[in-house]
C-alpha cells in the first residue's frame, strides 16, 4: 500500500490530542459527601480496575477514529503492480497514441487509430481528479511538451488525426522522459497505444530509464492486408522528346493473400499514359515495365496509382522529370584526329554534334554545350583554358583527351587551373584495363557487373597523371600496371574528365571498344541522368540542387508553392559551390508536386511521398513483447493484451481513483460508535 497524498501523514500526531484529553481528565477529582463509606470499601477495588480498563478502551478507540481520518485523507493506494509503486495521484503520467497511416487498418472494432484514441480516452477517464498527463504522438507540436491535467488533455485527444509522420518507440520514450525531467517529475509512468510495427519498435530505452513504468498496449489488425507502389525509376539516362521512355515501378504487396489483376494506372501530366495489371505473390513485389513517349520539353507531373483499402496512403506515387530536346556536343580538335567521336556522337539523335577548329574556336558558343571535348591539341591558348574553367564552373562537362606529343606546358597549364594534378611522360609498353568503378554515376546505368574474363581495352601506350589525395581527383579506371586511365574532377557545377590516351589506334583500341560507349555518352549526360524522380517527406528536408538556371538574390528569394492549392511557403536558402541548398523546414506535410518558384518562373519541380516503411504490415504480438521483455531484462516495463482479463482491470481500475478512503473512512466512524456504546452500556 502507499498514499497518493502522503503529506496528510503529519496528521497523525494528531493522535496525540485524546491521549492529552485523557490524562488531564483523569485527574480530575469530585467530592461527594456520603454519610457512611463502609458499605463502599467492598467494590472499591472491582471498581477501579474497570474504570482503568474503560478509560484505555475508550482511548484507544478515539486514537484509532482520528488515525483512520487522516489515513483518509492521506489517499490510500493498494500497489497492483507487484514491487512497482505508481506515481501519486498528482504525478505525471505520458500517454502515447500512435498516429501513423499503418493505424488506418482495420481492428476488432474499427480503425486501429480510433480504438488507440478510445482507449486512451477511458484510461484518462476513470484517472484521478489531479492527475497530470503528457500526450505524445508521431506529431511534433507545441502542446506535446506541455502537462495538462484532465480537461485539457481529453481536448487534444479530440485534436489527433492520423498523420504521415512515423517515429520508433525508442525516441518516443525518450522524448517522453526528457518532459519529466524538464517538468521535475522524478517518478512517471508511460502508457503506449500502438501496433508495434517492427521496423519502428526497440524497447531497450525503456531499460534505460528505472524512474518510470511502461504499459504496452498492443492493437492487432483484423487483416493484415496492403499493397502499395513502393519505388519507380527510368531505365534511360536523359529523356529527350519523341523518344519512347520505359518507366520501372516496384510494387509490393504486404497481405497473407495472394492477388491478381490489380490495375496499376500512369499518369503524365493529368493524361493517363499506360495500364497494366499486376499479379502479385502474398508477401512478394513485383517490377513492372511501363512506356510513355514524352512530347513537349520542361518539367513533366507524374503520377502511378492502385487502388487498395483500408491502408491508402501509399496507393499513390508521385514523380517529376523534366524532358530536354537534345544535348549538345562540342569537339574542339584539329585535322586528322580518329573520327570515332563523330561516329558515336553523329550517329545518335540525342546529341547534337559540332566540331570547331582549335585555332578558330568561337568563345561565346561555348557556354550552349553540355559536353566540350579537347580531342589532342598541340596547343591549348590561355583565352581558351581560361572560358572552358569559367564554363565548367557553370554546369558544363569537359573531356580532356591528351596529345601524343611530350611537350606537355600548355597540358600542365590547363590541369593547373582545375586542380587536377599534372600529366607527366609517356610510359611505353602494353597494359590493359582491370578495374572500372561502376559505382560511379558515369557507368551505373550501363554497367552492373564485369565478368572475370572480361574483354577489357588494351592500351599500348599512355601518359601517366600525378595528383594529390586533396585535390578532389577521382580514378574511375585503372590500367594493369597501376597507373590511372580516366579520372574525374569535380569543378563548380561541372565535371571535368581525362583520359591517359589518345584515341589514335596507335596507342591502344579504346576507341573502337565497347566501353567506349558508356564513357563517352556518361559523360555527356552526366548531371542529367540521375535527377531524383521523387522525394521522401521526413527523410529529405534538404535538398541540394546542383545546376539551377538561377540563384536566389536577397529581394527575391525563391519560394516553395504546392502545384495543387494555395500553400506555400519560403525554404531555407544557401547557395553552396554553385548550388543552392534548400532546407524544407518540415514545410512539407502532404504528399503531391511542389514547384519552386521565382517570381512567375518554375526553376525546378518536386514529388515528394509518403515514407513508405508504415506500408509494411510487420508487428509484434503480444507475446513477442512479452518475449522481448524477458530477453533483454526489461522490469520496469509490461504487455497487457485485449484478450487478457488484465487489459480490461488495467483499463478501468489501474488509474481508477481509489475507494480505499471510504473504507478508512467507515472504520473511523466504527471506532466513534464504539466508542459512545462503551461509555453509555458499560456501568
Amino acid at each position: 500500500m502507499y498514499f497518493n497524498h502522503p503529506e496528510f501523514l503529519y496528521g497523525l500526531l494528531a493522535v496525540l490530542i485524546p491521549v492529552i484529553i485523557h490524562l488531564f481528565n483523569f485527574r480530575r477529582y469530585k467530592k461527594i459527601w456520603f454519610s457512611n463509606i463502609e458499605f463502599l470499601k467492598n467494590i472499591t477495588a472491582q471498581t477501579r480496575k474497570q474504570n482503568k480498563l474503560k478509560h484505555l478502551i475508550v482511548l484507544l478507540l478515539r486514537m484509532l477514529a482520528v488515525a483512520l481520518v487522516v489515513l483518509a485523507f492521506a489517499g490510500p493506494e493498494m500497489n497492483r503492480n507487484g514491487n512497482h509503486t505508481l506515481p501519486t495521484a498528482g504525478g505525471l503520467t505520458a500517454v502515447y497514441v500512435d498516429n501513423s497511416f499503418s493505424m488506418m487498418a482495420e481492428g476488432e472494432e474499427g480503425r486501429l487509430f480510433e480504438e488507440a484514441v478510445n482507449n486512451a480516452r477511458e484510461l484518462i477517464k476513470h484517472s484521478p481528479r489531479d492527475k497530470r498527463f503528457v500526450l505524445l504522438s508521431n506529431d511534433v507540436r507545441p502542446s506535446q511538451r506541455r502537462v495538462l491535467n484532465k480537461e485539457e488533455v481529453m481536448n487534444e485527444l479530440d485534436r489527433l488525426v492520423v498523420s504521415p509522420a512515423s517515429k520508433e518507440i525508442g525516441s518516443i520514450v525518450s522524448n517522453a522522459h526528457s518532459i519529466a525531467s524538464e517538468k521535475n517529475y522524478p517518478d512517471w509512468e508511460m502508457y503506449l497505444f500502438s501496433d508495434f510495427q517492427k521496423n519502428s519498435t526497440d524497447l531497450l530505452r525503456m531499460k534505460e530509464d528505472t524512474a518510470a513504468y511502461f504499459y504496452l498496449f498492443p492493437l492487432a489488425h483484423l487483416q493484415k492486408r496492403n499493397i502499395y507502389i513502393d519505388s519507380c525509376w527510368l531505365t534511360g539516362p536523359v529523356m529527350i522528346t519523341g523518344r519512347k521512355t520505359e518507366l520501372k515501378v516496384r510494387l509490393r504487396n504486404s497481405s497473407e493473400t495472394d492477388y491478381e489483376k490489380i490495375p496499376l494506372k500512369l499518369w503524365i501530366d493529368k493524361q493517363q499514359k499506360a495500364v497494366a495489371g499486376i499479379d502479385i505473390k502474398a508477401g512478394g513485389y513485383e517490377l513492372v515495365t511501363m512506356s510513355f513517349t514524352p512530347r513537349k520539353t520542361g518539367w513533366h507531373y507524374g503520377l502511378l496509382e492502385i487502388e487498395d483499402y483500408p491502408i491508402t496512403f501509399d496507393d499513390k506515387l508521385y514523380f517529376a522529370f523534366h524532358v530536354k530536346q537534345n544535348l549538345n556536343v562540342l569537339e574542339i580538335g584539329m585535322d586528322g584526329n580518329s573520327d570515332a567521336l563523330d561516329l558515336f556522337y553523329g550517329s545518335d539523335s540525342l546529341f547534337r554534334y559540332e566540331r570547331m577548329d582549335y585555332r578558330r574556336v568561337k568563345y561565346d558558343e561555348l557556354s550552349r554545350f553540355n559536353l566540350i571535348i579537347l580531342n589532342s591539341l598541340p596547343v591549348i591558348s590561355n583565352g581558351l583554358t581560361e572560358q572552358l574553367k569559367a564554363i565548367v564552373e557553370a554546369g558544363s562537362n569537359l573531356m580532356f583527351i591528351p596529345a601524343a606529343t611530350e611537350d606537355k606546358t600548355d597540358e600542365n597549364q590547363l590541369l593547373g587551373l582545375f586542380g587536377a594534378g599534372s600529366i607527366g611522360s609517356l610510359v611505353e609498353g602494353q597494359s590493359g584495363v582491370t578495374g572500372i568503378k561502376t559505382t560511379h554515376p558515369l557507368f551505373s546505368d550501363a554497367i552492373t557487373k564485369i565478368p572475370e574474363n572480361a574483354d577489357l581495352p588494351v592500351v599500348y601506350k599512355h601518359f601517366r597523371y600525378s595528383y594529390t589525395i586533396s585535390s578532389g581527383v577521382e580514378s574511375l579506371v585503372t590500367l594493369l600496371d597501376g597507373d590511372d586511365f580516366l579520372l574525374t574532377k569535380k569543378k563548380g557545377k561541372g565535371r571535368m574528365y581525362l583520359l591517359s590516351s589518345p584515341l589514335d589506334k596507335t596507342f591502344g583500341n579504346f576507341a573502337s571498344h565497347a566501353l567506349f560507349v558508356p564513357v563517352m555518352y556518361g559523360a555527356a549526360v552526366s548531371g542529367e541522368a540521375h535527377t531524383k524522380l521523387f522525394r521522401i517527406i521526413g527523410k529529405e528536408d534538404k535538398v541540394l540542387l546542383s545546376n539551377p538556371e538561377h540563384l536566389p538574390e536577397n529581394d527575391q528569394p525563391f519560394m516553395i508553392k504546392a502545384h495543387a492549392g494555395d500553400y506555400s511557403f519560403i525554404p531555407g536558402q544557401q547557395i553552396m559551390n554553385g548550388g543552392l541548398m534548400l532546407d524544407m523546414h518540415e514545410g512539407i506535410k502532404n504528399d503531391g508536386f511542389y514547384d519552386l518558384m521565382v517570381e512567375d518562373h518554375t526553376e525546378y519541380v518536386f514529388a515528394w511521398n509518403y515514407d513508405r516503411a508504415e506500408s509494411q504490415l510487420k508487428f509484434y504480438t503480444s507475446a513477442e513483447l512479452n518475449e522481448q521483455i524477458d530477453s533483454e531484462g526489461i522490469k520496469n516495463a509490461e504487455v497487457l493484451s485485449e484478450d487478457e482479463s488484465a487489459y480490461t482491470e488495467m483499463l478501468n481500475t489501474v488509474h481508477k481513483e481509489s475507494q480505499l478512503w471510504k473504507l478508512f473512512i467507515i472504520f473511523a466512524l466504527l471506532m466513534l460508535l464504539s466508542e459512545t456504546l462503551v461509555l453509555r452500556y458499560w456501568k
